[in-house]
């Protein structure tokens, strides 16, 4: 694309400055712009910290590369919505029907839980209990426990974004079709985009950037498994985390997705993911329904704090990972950073993510 010289060195300044203000160990960044890859922007280090959470001698740490593969964290519900509504185009699954598991009361649909309107709570912490008694994590027990979960507000009248909401959607999916939730995923999405894609669940910690050093739980410093404690106790790969990719190949599925999920769901299905669905969920609600911006099946719309436009469409992740697709400006901007390594207190993201969306958007214009 024209100019692309100058938005790539703009870019690498971008990344570059974030690890230098401590905001960041390391970053790498993928666009494409109406189709065109730029060249992969790296910065910084994946491994700064050592297995005791000590900095490591500058000889001793691991440069983050292309290749690098970086824990995904809610970005993983891009890839748990799809695989749903893979499901639905299946005839296996339904949006609009009451979901055959307890889940947050009578009447919760596959819709809601898919834009964060079912009433069920942000969070689920019933992995605390057998972690405090140090009898490990039994994942039939713990499902049953998060589907025991008592909903905040009524089905369809709040917007709360809901990792076990989420969590829910692995749940129900496993439970109708019988199978495993890394079995579905890989099946129906993964292994239709390409059958070597460099995104798993199950990466090697060898190639993958480090996140948080949690002495407190027992890991120690967490690389190459889910550091999302919720993920990590139903296995590591589940609906609301322990995604991994490398920024390549999660910018294949983010082209993949502006183009339509070709192969993977049907055009009504995608075109579902793209349309914002809270004014039809929440109807007479909508104005106090605690929702700043639109919510596709599965993707968040205009998000004002990263985004950079209201056309913007895509996920953001708790590790300091994110993906946004245009499809007007025809652009897919992957950012993948391990600002949680090594404490979670680190930083605030934000404002990197919102400096290259912008950087991207500026470019074109």
């Amino acid at each position: 694309m024209p100019g692309h010289g100058r938005l790539h060195a703009e870019l690498q300044r971008l990344l570059d400055a974030a690890v230098k203000d401590g905001i960041t160990p390391s970053a790498v960044c993928a666009v494409a712009v109406d189709g065109q890859r730029l060249p992969v922007i790296t910065a910084g280090d994946a491994v700064r910290f050592g297995a005791d959470g000590i900095e490591l001698p500058v000889d001793q740490r691991t440069a983050a590369d292309a290749g690098t593969f970086y824990d995904l964290a809610s970005v993983t519900k891009a890839f748990t919505a799809v695989a749903a509504l893979a499901l639905v185009d299946g005839g296996v699954l339904h949006l609009d029907e009451a979901v055959p598991v307890p889940a947050g009361g009578a009447g919760v649909t596959l819709r809601q839980l898919l834009t964060h309107t079912s009433g069920l709570p942000g969070i689920w912490e019933g992995w605390r209990g057998p972690l405090a008694a140090g009898a490990g994590f039994d994942r039939t027990a713990l499902i049953a426990d998060l589907l025991a979960l008592e909903p905040v507000h009524p089905p369809g009248t709040h917007f709360e974004y809901s990792c076990a909401g989420f969590n829910t959607i692995m749940a129900l999916a496993e439970h109708t079709t019988g199978r495993s939730w890394p079995e579905l995923v890989t099946g129906h999405v993964l292994s239709r985009l390409a059958p070597d894609t460099a995104l798993t669940f199950a990466p090697d910690p060898g190639r993958t950037a480090a996140t948080e050093y949690q002495p407190e739980h027992g890991r120690g410093m967490v690389r190459g498994t889910v550091h999302d404690e919720a993920a990590w106790s139903l296995g590591g790969a589940s609906g609301n985390a322990g995604m991994f990719g490398t920024a390549p190949a999660l910018l294949d599925f983010g082209e993949a997705l502006r183009a339509g999920l070709p192969g993977i769901l049907s055009p009504a299905t995608a075109d579902a993911m793209w349309t914002d669905q809270l004014p039809a969920v929440l109807g007479a609600s909508l104005p106090t329904s605690g929702a700043e911006f639109g919510h596709g099946l599965g993707l968040r719309i205009g998000q004002a704090a990263w985004m950079g436009s209201p056309a913007a469409r895509g996920h953001n992740g708790f590790t300091g990972t994110s993906l946004l697709v245009d499809r007007g400006a025809g652009i897919s901007v992957v950012l993948l950073g391990n600002r949680v390594h090594p404490r979670r207190e680190l930083s605030n993201f934000q404002p990197v993510r919102l400096a290259v969306s912008r950087a991207v958007y500026t470019a074109l214009s």
